[in-house]
Order: structure tokens, then sequence, then C-alpha cells
């Protein structure tokens, strides 16, 4: 059989998002160093107004992006204001304080170039720039929030980091560790604008963020098809990024500097946003949305830890979903008798290889923190489980874990 470049397989890929409806930004641009677009992609809708650039932490300045973001705008007459220093999952307080400063200049733009906290914090702020209030106001709850009175600017997402998928999805994460919540501000008209995916931004990425970033679109790609919200197209296109997912992951990990591996990477991220936004994710992002609220645990690494787990624990209630997800993952064309039982244990075995630990007990969780973890994981994800889930089934199924 031959092998389909990746830059090919992201076209046929991105030509049946679109075909097939899928809430996804309206332009997608993938490949080695597409990056160079930027000004012609900004110029109509920056609409003769400046641009509000968010960047990451120190490693996007040591890298030089932000001057080589700065100069691919300024080229096209559009001045960039850059607001950096973005790390960790966003809290309320900090995109707060980030939407005020976007107030105050009033761009016609939104750039965010980083990992998934940074292009979540821009999904936010594109929105607060033109609504009133606090971004607590927004999010997802007992109630339904605030409505948003205006259409988000517009937002173009440049991902540096292979793995959550955020700059194809509609919602942004945010957290409070004063108030111990994680949740989503959601709309359709939070897609970004366009996506910039050009892997050669994910080159320096720190081996133990590659290896998490990994997992957690592992971890979207089989929950998306095992999702009591999966649908045909979605489970196709998880399909396509599960027969990259293995291979890329794992070179990419020991072998950061090479380019294919990064190239299909950022293939299998995309994807997993995309499946994501539209079929809906299940119990290993629940909790996982848990550990991170409470205890700051990196999402993609619970995501790695929980995997193994709760695929054997749904098995039985999706389990001709789950054979064809880990035959794709496995790369087998037939559907072998113990197909379940060996994709897990591939599974396993690439997160022990990548440093993924193998289970939760070095976090010391005790009793009291089982059942508080369990409370906080009844969120979006986890209504999508293929078993109905409590609180109390969730302890249950933690405790051998801690």
């Amino acid at each position: 059989m031959a092998v389909v470049p990746t830059a090919q397989k992201a076209r046929e890929v991105i030509e049946a998002i679109h075909r097939y409806g899928l809430k996804a930004p309206r332009t997608i641009i993938f490949g080695k160093n597409r990056l160079t677009e930027l000004g012609d992609l900004a110029f109509l809708l920056a609409a003769g107004r400046k641009a509000l650039l968010l960047l990451g932490g120190a490693s996007a300045r040591h890298y030089g992006l932000d001057r080589r973001i700065v100069g691919l705008l300024s080229r096209h007459g559009i001045t960039t204001e850059v607001l950096d220093g973005i790390h960790g999952e966003p809290t309320v307080a900090r995109v707060d304080e980030l939407a005020a400063r976007a107030r105050e200049l009033q761009p016609g733009l939104i750039v965010s170039a980083g990992g998934g906290s940074v292009m979540d914090s821009g999904k936010a702020v594109a929105t607060l720039a033109v609504n009133d209030g606090s971004v607590e106001e927004y999010l997802e709850g007992e109630d339904e929030g605030r409505t948003m009175a205006a259409a988000p600017l517009p937002h173009i997402t440049i991902p540096t980091v292979a793995g959550t998928g955020a700059e194809m999805t509609h919602n942004a994460v945010i957290g409070s560790p004063e108030k111990k919540f994680k949740r989503s501000m959601r709309a359709d008209s939070m897609i970004p604008t366009i996506a910039v995916i050009d892997s050669m931004l994910t080159l320096s990425v720190p081996h133990d963020v590659t290896a998490s970033g990994g997992m957690d679109a592992l971890t979207q790609l089989i929950e998306s098809c095992i999702s009591n919200r999966r649908r045909p197209e979605t489970t196709a296109l998880a399909q396509e990024g599960l027969r990259l997912a293995r291979e890329a992951i794992s070179v990419s990990v020991e072998a950061p500097g090479n380019e294919a591996a990064r190239d299909k990477m950022a293939l299998v991220s995309m994807l997993g946003g995309v499946c994501l936004a539209n079929a809906g994710l299940a119990m290993a992002h629940g909790i996982a949305a848990a550990l991170g609220a409470l205890y700051g645990v990196p999402h993609g690494l619970a995501c790695g830890i929980l995997l193994p787990y709760t695929l054997r624990y749904n098995a039985s209630a999706c389990s001709h979903e789950l054979a064809h997800a880990l035959s794709a993952f496995l790369n087998q064309g037939g559907m072998a008798p113990r197909i379940v039982e060996e994709g897990i244990a591939a599974i396993e075995k690439l997160a022990d290889a990548i440093g993924i630990p193998a289970d939760l007990k070095e976090m010391g969780l005790q009793e009291e923190d089982v059942q508080e973890v369990a409370r906080h994981s009844m969120g979006t994800s986890m209504s999508g489980n293929p078993i109905p889930m409590t609180p109390e089934q969730v302890a249950e199924f933690l405790r051998p874990l801690v």
C-alpha cells in the first residue's frame, strides 16, 4: 500500500471537514513553513486596525516567534501589540486581565500563538474584547451563563504544541484555583477564523510537553469514537488520526528533531480537536479536568494515565466502536479477536516508553480527595461517556488508581 504524504493527507481531511459541514475554522492552513502566509491572511481581517498577539512563556521570545509574527504582520501595514507570558491553564483572573487590555486597545484582530492555554485565552479574549463582564459570567455550569451580545473579533490561532487541537475548537477551558473549578466558555461563534498549523513551530517543544500533548491528542481521538455523541463523519476522521498517532507520538518524543514525525503529530492534534468539537469526549477527559482544577495536574499527563483504565471500564458498552478505533491505532486491516486487549496494551506500552506514570499513586490522594475529584468530574466530557456515571461510580473507579 502506498504511503500518502502528510501534506496530501492533510488536504484530504481538511476537504472532508468542510464537506461534512463540521464545526471548524473556515480557513485551515496546514504544512511546513506555512506561517509565512500569516500577513496575507491577516490583512483583510484586521481591516486597518491593530492586531493583539497573545503568546506563551519565555520560549516564544527565546526562539524569536514574537519578532517573526510581528514582522509578518508589519509587512502588511498591521501594527501589533504583544501580550506574552501566558503559561499554565487559563484562569478567570488572567483572562479578565487580558480582556481588559483588549478593550483598551480595541484591536481588529486577535492572534494567539502557543499551546492550548494560549489559544483558549485567545478565544476568550476575542469574545470579551467586544462583550462586557467577567469571563466567569459566560462559563457553562448549573445555569446557562451569560449570552454574548456581540460576535467575537476575528481570531487566528497558531499552535506551537501538538496536543489539545484548541486551534480547531469552539470553547475555551477556564479554571479558578480559588473556587476549584474548570469549566468551558463555549459558542459556535468562538471557533477561530483561521488556523495556521505549521509543524516546524513544534520542533523546540520539550520532551515532557511533547509526550503529554501526544497522549491528550490520542485520548481525544479514541474518546470521540466511543462518546455517546459520536457521529460517522468524526469517527472516520478520528480513525485517520489514529493510524498516524502511535508512530508519530513515539518518534516525536524520542527524536524531537524528526520533521516528518512532527508533521504527522500536528495532523493528529488537528484531527483530535475537530473530533472533540463535533463528537464530544468521555471519562478520561472528565476526570483529567478535575485533577487539573483541584491539584494542577497537567491535562495531557492526566489523560495519558487515565486512558487505558477508562477504556477497559467502558469496553463492555462500546465494544464495536472501541475495537474499530484500536484497530486503526494498531494499523491492522482486519478485526483480530483480541483487538481491544491488544490495543489497550499497546497504549500502555507507548505511555510507559514516553514517561507517562502508570497510575495516580504518586499524588498521594486520600479518600476525601478521591471523592472531591469525583464530584468535580461531572462536566460536559463525562456526560459523553458510554456508561452513564455518578460521582459515586467515579470514586469507585478511581480508588484502585490512587
